[in-house]
């Protein structure tokens, strides 16, 4: 094979192994392709939140922005709670009640919904599906719990 012909995969092969054992997200504004059948789903890393939910990464920034999908199982109820940042979600499969600021609205998927800073929210995955959802915030992910 002539050097040439090797270059590209030489430039390349560095780079994808840099990538591969760098587990970090890339950063938001990064150029990339997510599909949610290739997600690697865990467990959420705050103990608080009640076991049965699993999150998968997409992107974050060293400020705190961040882009991720997180899946609930059929009858999940994420409970109530505000963020110090806006959070936008958009449904990509089940159905999900969102309880915002007292105000329940039915998303089904393809929905979007748009709740803001320090806004009292819950999520309810509905009976029959799980729910998986696409969340980006402009901040931090602070959960704060509303008793």
């Amino acid at each position: 094979m002539q050097l040439s012909r090797r270059l590209p995969l030489l430039v390349a092969l560095p780079a994808a192994l840099a990538l591969a054992a760098d587990s970090k997200p890339p950063a938001m504004d990064d150029q990339l392709v997510v599909q949610v059948k290739d997600a690697k789903w865990t467990p959420p890393k705050a103990p608080e939140i009640p076991p049965g939910a699993m999150v998968s990464p997409i992107a974050s920034d060293p400020g705190g922005a961040n882009i991720g999908y997180a899946k609930f199982p059929p009858g999940y109820t994420f409970p109530m709670h505000w963020h110090s940042a806006t959070e936008s979600t958009s449904l990509v499969s089940g159905r999900i009640q969102f309880t915002v600021a007292g105000k329940s609205y039915d998303l089904e998927p393809g929905s979007y919904i748009v709740i803001p800073p320090k806004a009292h929210h819950q999520a309810k995955c509905a009976p029959g599906a799980e729910c998986i959802l696409l969340t980006r915030r402009p901040g931090p992910v602070d959960y704060n719990w509303v008793k």
